[in-house]
């Protein structure tokens, strides 16, 4: 359904509009530019029927990529052929004219793809109600949130009966009832046959829509293959890129905990998360290790993990109250161990430079990306505890994968039984 030979595509990058007109002038006699490959020799095929998720860093060339694939962009090498419709969803409202109603804008993006207006009218009612619009449907696109338009693109795309249906990352501005809505409707076009290729940073949409995968790298195919394969190859390499991030920014804190005063505290991490705190107690350093007490950033699904903090106090302290937070990468909270009331422990800290431990026996979690803050306080003042010396929130990257399948939150120890009824 769709092949794709050799695939590279160049941008001439210019640093100031003079550049571009200097060249014409001079016949290219000199050089105002600089080449920026966003594509390079990029080769696959798609056979009728599967569903290819595309996963890759921001800026790697994955919408390039699409573009190319749904005839918005031509290629600089190589070449594309799709067979049958394609309905493309790359930004939202592309195609769409604001000036127009809703009502005009769904007639005109069928005709574009070859529908009569006696088709779209009899398909009109349908889009509408999947959109849930019936009361803006008449009002021009340009009063529409970023929500309705994508709603209205979505519903447009899919009720025009698509043999090939493009996605790049549309769904991730919707309400999360319409984001499963319009799941389902992609699920539903996976069973009937239909080939599907489209976007994601989730791997749990690559996992469960898709057959195979394609990770782009730096504008180059990194691997193609079975879905969770690559995923949790792709998710490896991010860890890596994180672990080595981690690895100056704790270098950087051990320092200025030796050199800084209590007053003085990064703010921004640069990371994922942010910090605060008054400083009196901070943590240095944090490292996950597994039972043979190698360090690592990915564990399987019920592996035993321990981490290990650093941290410098500036006095001693007999009463301080860690706190170790999993936010899922969505920003769901999936929960908190303290030492204060989930798991009551006296850790009293020296001045100077201290070690703490917290060992989890089994990291029971599914496989997906996750997020660890660490909080300390000098004292509990419950149920607030409004003041605390340092938080890193949402701020260290764990990446949990499964050796076996496991379908939401929690993974139950269960057996099943069969007998016969005579």
């Amino acid at each position: 359904m769709i092949s794709v030979q050799g695939i590279s595509k160049l941008y001439r990058i210019y640093d100031s509009p003079s550049g571009r007109l200097k060249e014409i002038l001079l016949r290219g006699h000199q050089k105002y530019h600089r080449d920026f490959w966003a594509l390079r020799d990029i080769s696959f095929e798609v056979p009728s029927g599967e569903t290819v998720g595309v996963i890759g860093r921001n800026g790697a060339g994955k919408t390039t990529l699409l573009q190319i694939i749904a005839g918005v962009l031509q290629p600089t090498e190589g070449e594309v052929t799709v067979e049958g419709r394609v309905t493309a969803l790359l930004e939202l409202g592309s195609g769409f004219n604001h000036e127009y109603t809703g009502r005009e804008n769904i007639l005109l993006s069928g005709q574009i793809l070859g529908f009569s207006e006696e088709e779209m009218r009899a398909r009109f009612d349908v889009i509408v109600r999947f959109a849930e619009l019936e009361d803006f449907v008449d009002q021009p696109v340009k009063t529409y949130s970023t929500g309705m338009i994508m709603r209205l693109a979505f519903a447009a795309a899919i009720h025009v009966d698509p043999d090939v249906l493009i996605v790049d990352e549309a769904l991730s501005v919707g309400d999360v009832y319409f984001q499963r809505k319009s799941l389902d409707r992609i699920e539903y076009f996976r069973q009937a046959g239909k080939t599907v290729l489209f976007v994601s940073h989730d791997p749990r949409l690559i996992q469960r829509f898709c057959t195979r995968a394609l990770w782009i790298e730096g504008g180059q195919m990194a691997m193609i293959g079975q879905a969770k394969e690559v995923v949790t190859a792709y998710e490896a390499f991010c860890q890596r890129l994180e672990n080595e991030g981690l690895s100056a920014i704790s270098k950087n804190l051990a320092q200025q905990a030796r050199d800084s005063s209590r007053d003085i505290i990064v703010r921004d991490l640069k990371l994922v998360g942010s910090r605060w705190g008054n400083g009196q107690i901070q943590f240095t350093n944090i490292e996950l290790v597994d039972a043979t007490g190698q360090a690592k950033w990915v564990f399987k699904t019920g592996e035993a993990l321990s981490v290990r903090l650093r941290v410098a106090a500036e006095q001693d302290y007999e009463s301080p109250i860690f706190a170790i937070d999993i936010h899922r990468f969505d920003g769901f909270f999936i929960g908190s161990i303290n030492n204060y009331d989930t798991h009551p422990i006296s850790l009293p800290i020296k001045r100077g430079e201290n070690i703490i431990r917290l060992d989890i026996p089994c990291f029971d979690l599914p496989q997906n990306s996750y997020f660890i803050s660490l909080k300390v306080y000098t004292e509990a003042d419950a149920p607030l505890w409004p003041d605390p010396a340092d938080v890193h929130n949402q701020t260290y990257q764990v990446t949990v994968v499964a050796e076996k399948a496991q379908h939401g939150l929690l993974r139950f120890d269960a057996t099943w039984q069969n007998s016969s009824l005579k």
